[in-house]
């Protein structure tokens, strides 16, 4: 069997620090059962054709429009000259956030061909400003959010909404979709309730799987949290735990809280919301307290688990969220925004905690309760890491996409039979 990927991820020997860089790890696993061909975007003149061990990889120039989700016409055609001379049995699509989808959409693809979706667009749009109050949201507004009104959230909000119209266009015409969750899967039957759905497993990147398991560390008046997202959003939720934080301070004056991930926005003028979390520091006096880490690779992340004592996860909503699968398998304790897909991922009580994602006194609660309770603490780590180790299983998920290649090729042939 050939498959051709069309995804975001152009795959490197070193150890990343991109959001998608999980893909990597599945299509190594992949490509000993299957011959398996990537097409990824580039900064390249023309495509160029490399290989990645035993995986052939395209990379290639591209051009899109409607904010990335509408490929261009010089796009489509390379792709379909690439599919044609490769001829793969099956095209798999990962994500809907760009535009990839538009290309099967416009007909560009005539081999059978499934979407896999990863986050959402349309959906999110409802919880973008991450419970914000409009306060708070004109507090976000800053030099350069007058100079450039684009860069206000009030117009990402729109930009995202007007990216889920394009987004919901492409999922209707697919005939076989992947989801990595129930949530996803509810939101695909009222979309495309024609489609045939396939449930989908998540590898982990490899370092997570091999990582020595969290141990408990006595705590004092400095306990670490650890929370991670890929960009500082407003529908992460950052500056909810950063407002806990600021709760748990008389109790623990010396707590760190350490945020991975490019918290600071911009170059030479920060976005709005940078801004925003920056001045919610300053307003609670914990600049000695919340560390900006950047952005970190796997093995830099799973350091910060294994030292941290408790890992928060504040977002307002998820299509299945790695982040939290990722601290669960090493170990960490986790507490969680129960939302979207997230409740799905552990058992309130027994693998994590969770708690209404705009209460943050709620959250900080349950991050002291974890603090002070070193028989919950290990039972959560415990109980979490056996949950992902199970199913989060590297076999368990190479087997499960084979099968599901396998499905859609016979479903195909059967409808080319009727």
């Amino acid at each position: 069997m050939k498959v051709l990927w069309l995804s975001n991820s152009a795959f490197v020997s070193e150890k990343t620090k991109v959001t998608g860089s999980w893909l990597q790890p599945m299509a190594e696993q992949l490509a000993s059962f299957i011959t398996l061909v990537n097409i990824t975007n580039g900064i390249v003149e023309k495509p160029i054709l490399g290989n990645f061990k035993n995986i052939k990889q395209w990379i290639i120039p591209t051009k899109a429009s409607n904010y990335g989700q509408e490929a261009s016409v010089e796009t489509c055609s390379i792709v379909k000259d690439i599919i044609e001379k490769e001829k793969p049995d099956l095209v798999h699509i990962w994500g809907t956030e760009n535009f990839w989808a538009s290309i099967y959409r416009k007909g560009c693809i005539d081999v059978p061909t499934f979407l896999d979706v990863q986050g959402l667009l349309a959906p999110y749009t409802e919880y973008y400003y991450g419970g914000m109050s409009i306060k708070e949201i004109f507090q976000s507004i800053h030099m350069k959010e007058i100079l450039m009104p684009s860069r206000t959230l009030f117009h990402k909000k729109e930009v995202f909404r007007r990216r889920g119209v394009a987004e919901t266009a492409n999922i209707k015409v697919f005939k076989h979709i992947a989801y990595q969750s129930q949530w996803v899967k509810n939101y695909l039957l009222f979309v495309n309730p024609k489609a045939k759905l396939y449930p989908t497993r998540i590898m982990l990147r490899s370092s997570f799987y091999d990582s020595v398991q969290w141990k408990y560390r006595e705590v004092d008046d400095a306990p670490v949290v650890f929370s991670t997202c890929s960009a500082a959003v407003s529908y992460k939720g950052m500056h909810i735990i950063i407002k806990s934080i600021s709760l748990l301070k008389e109790k623990y004056p010396n707590i760190k809280l350490k945020l991975a991930g490019n918290i600071n926005v911009g170059q030479r003028l920060l976005d709005g919301y940078s801004v925003f979390l920056n001045s919610l520091v300053e307003k609670y006096n914990l600049k000695s307290n919340v560390i900006y880490l950047g952005a970190l690779n796997e093995n830099q992340i799973i350091e910060q688990l294994q030292n941290s004592n408790v890992c928060v996860i504040p977002s307002f909503i998820e299509t299945y969220c790695l982040a939290f699968a990722e601290s669960m398998i090493v170990g960490t304790p986790t507490i969680a925004s129960f939302a979207g897909a997230m409740p799905e991922l552990a058992e309130n009580g027994r693998e994590a905690l969770f708690y209404n994602s705009v209460d943050y006194y709620a959250c900080a609660g349950l991050i002291d309760r974890v603090l002070q309770d070193k028989e919950l603490a290990e039972s959560l780590s415990k109980n979490g890491r056996l949950r992902r180790m199970k199913e989060n299983d590297k076999d368990a998920c190479v087997k499960t996409q084979l099968e599901i290649y396998k499905e859609v090729l016979s479903n195909e042939h059967n409808q080319s039979n009727i």
